[in-house]
């Protein structure tokens, strides 16, 4: 009521641009605040199967544009260049399913910047051999894990759908990856 006799007030007192926007906005926000539900445990998961996707992409296509610079080996920049590409084409799509729920692109965790930093150091076979296994097959790897436990679970037709669009690609990225460099061993990662 508070909120309603600000409003109120606003309008009464004649404000108008930013001060009756903010009195608007004041009153909105309450609203939304006072409908707001908690998220169910699938809500969640998707949440989080999100956030995780979005992570890892953009580990992904940077890592690849780094890559893409720095090696001399066609075959690693072949991989870098289709995760670099697969990046790009899915990312509007991640963006418009974060946004659907409110969310925005998280900013990359410390584990991704920390491989970043080491592919910007190194050269030649070492720098092949980092990005084959903590970008292509560690985060491969946990993204097809994440996406195969959470594909079973969603409320969400439209995550569901994208999901299952995702997988083909996911594995076959994995697969090219092995033949790259065979005896790359990567390490484990958080699944959802």
């Amino acid at each position: 009521m508070r909120i309603a006799g600000l409003l109120s007030w606003a309008i009464a007192a004649g404000l108008s641009g930013p001060a009756a926007a903010a009195a608007q906005g004041a009153f909105y926000a309450a609203a939304a605040a006072a409908e707001a539900r908690p998220l169910g445990q699938v809500q969640r998961l998707e949440r989080r199967f999100l956030q995780l996707t979005a992570e890892n992409l953009r580990f992904q296509g940077e890592a690849s544009r780094l890559v893409l610079t720095r090696s001399s080996n066609p075959a690693v920049q072949e991989l870098a260049t289709a995760l670099a590409a697969r990046q790009q084409a899915v990312q509007p799509e991640i963006l418009r399913l974060l946004y659907a729920r409110g969310m925005a692109m998280p900013l990359p965790d410390n584990g991704h910047g920390k491989v970043l930093r080491q592919l910007a150091k190194v050269q030649g076979a070492t720098l092949d051999r980092i990005y084959i296994e903590e970008v292509v097959q560690r985060s491969g790897r946990a993204d097809i894990a994440n996406h195969e436990k959470v594909v079973g679970t969603v409320e969400d037709l439209v995550l569901k759908a994208w999901i299952e669009r995702q997988l083909p690609t996911l594995r076959d990225q994995m697969a090219r990856a092995g033949k790259v460099l065979p005896g790359a061993a990567p390490r484990a990662q958080r699944a959802v």
